[in-house]
């Protein structure tokens, strides 16, 4: 009985999901896994991030960094003090040894970097020793520029770009030294280093006007490399703008010539900032961008046309190629000694009967080539109403037209009837005679 009755009970145990009095048993509360808690359900707000933040995840991916990072990094840094030239020295020459040996630690190299900014702020421009140290430097930043931590790369090009917006024209010989390093940063495929390279040269370019810094980018606009070809270009048309033209007198030459192999450059974009550079050419030496103008083809000459004319602009234009407005005036003016001073030509006094108001038109626009025509078809007209000398059509260059002919049909009577008035008072002449 107590076998049976142990069994029946092991057999409950097991099988039965609840005791007698509904309460669960103590062996399947035992064996019971506990349930995972659900996580709350997230909010749609939660998962899709806002506009800005997305902005700010993709160029933090894309590592790209612009002028205005440049400009804010400026300051960013910690706060020092000089207490002598002596003080200022012993700084410039430590950190002259770290940024010279990339040996050392890539921190203490950005670290160094940020400590002349820091001197800067603190008024190290004003001391003599300062101009000195700078030039002993130029090794020391071109080897930072070329290093292959992106942090030191970004580090070194702000802190050029902090020395060329502070001493202005006086960081001529440090900008000299390490534009071509920067040059070699655009085509690098991470996006930081690059834009660095390009932030650098802008604020280079628009603080230090050194004339010596015009055939280093230039040089560059002939690069197998099409984004340093674009990069040359936008450089030359923010030149362009910002520096004064007695500054850029030296180089007009290499100006032109690299504007026009950028005119016929075979990327797009490069064509584009090449006309940019043009018109920004022509603002400063109107007269080697009109030369420019008329050494190119017809192709290119249509294509910055049509770049004037979707700025709206007419002045720009050179005076021989104002389509629009220069055929009007010129058969509205009379016409000038280039017309009357030609050999085979009649002063325009001298023209009995001949009107100028018979060469205007309508008021459309009207091609030059027209203009000339119309010109050309008065003086034909002129001198058949007149009288018809031998080889009188061989300046026109083709045979009469009819209008031509017809007046010369028309003249004949008259000479004929001339001719018999005379023949008529001949005789009663001789008559005359015989009585």
């Amino acid at each position: 009985m107590l076998l049976m009755r142990s069994f029946s009970l092991s057999y409950r145990s097991f099988d039965d999901d609840d005791s007698v009095d509904g309460r669960s048993s103590s062996a399947q509360a035992a064996f019971k896994i506990p349930k995972v808690p659900k996580k709350p359900a997230e909010s749609s707000a939660a998962r899709r991030p806002s506009a800005s933040s997305s902005k700010l995840v993709s160029k933090e991916s894309a590592g790209a960094v612009d002028e205005e990072d440049f400009i804010r990094a400026f300051t960013d840094v910690p706060t020092v003090q000089i207490y002598s030239a002596r003080d200022l020295e012993d700084n410039l020459n430590k950190i002259r040894e770290i940024c010279s040996d990339d040996k050392h630690d890539w921190d203490q190299r950005c670290i160094a970097l940020k400590k002349i900014r820091s001197l800067l702020v603190a008024g190290a421009a004003s001391y003599d020793c300062f101009y000195q140290h700078l030039r002993l430097l130029d090794g020391a930043f071109k080897l930072s520029a070329k290093d292959l931590r992106s942090q030191v790369v970004r580090e070194a090009c702000i802190t050029v770009a902090y020395l060329s917006s502070v001493l202005g024209n006086k960081f001529d010989h440090g900008a000299e030294a390490i534009v071509p390093v920067l040059f070699n940063l655009i085509p690098n495929c991470a996006k930081v280093m690059a834009t660095s390279g390009v932030s650098a040269i802008r604020i280079i370019i628009r603080h230090t006007h050194v004339p010596r810094l015009i055939p280093l980018i230039t040089s560059n606009c002939t690069s197998k490399s099409v984004a340093v070809r674009r990069r040359c270009y936008d450089f030359l048309d923010h030149l362009l703008q910002e520096w004064q033209t007695h500054s850029l007198e030296k180089h007009t030459a290499v100006l032109v010539e690299s504007i026009k192999k950028g005119l016929r450059d075979a990327d797009s974009e490069a064509r584009v900032e090449a006309r940019k550079t043009y018109w920004g050419l022509r603002n400063h030496f109107p007269g080697e961008a009109d030369a420019l103008y008329n050494s190119l083809e017809s192709s290119y000459q249509k294509t910055l046309q049509s770049c004037l004319k979707s700025s709206g602009s007419v002045a720009s234009l050179p005076q021989s190629d104002r389509s629009s407005s220069s055929s009007q005036e010129s058969l509205n003016r009379p016409l000038t000694s280039k017309w009357s001073a030609a050999p085979g030509r009649v002063p325009a006094g001298s023209r009995g009967g001949a009107s100028l108001v018979s060469l205007q038109r309508s008021r459309s626009d009207v091609d030059v080539n027209a203009a000339a025509v119309a010109k050309y078809r008065h003086v034909g007209q002129t001198r058949g109403a007149n009288r018809l000398p031998p080889n009188s059509y061989s300046s026109l260059g083709k045979s009469p037209d009819r209008q031509v002919r017809r007046q010369i049909k028309q003249s004949r009577p008259s000479v004929m009837c001339f001719l018999k008035i005379i023949h008529h008072h001949f005789k009663l002449f001789s008559k005359m005679t015989r009585f």
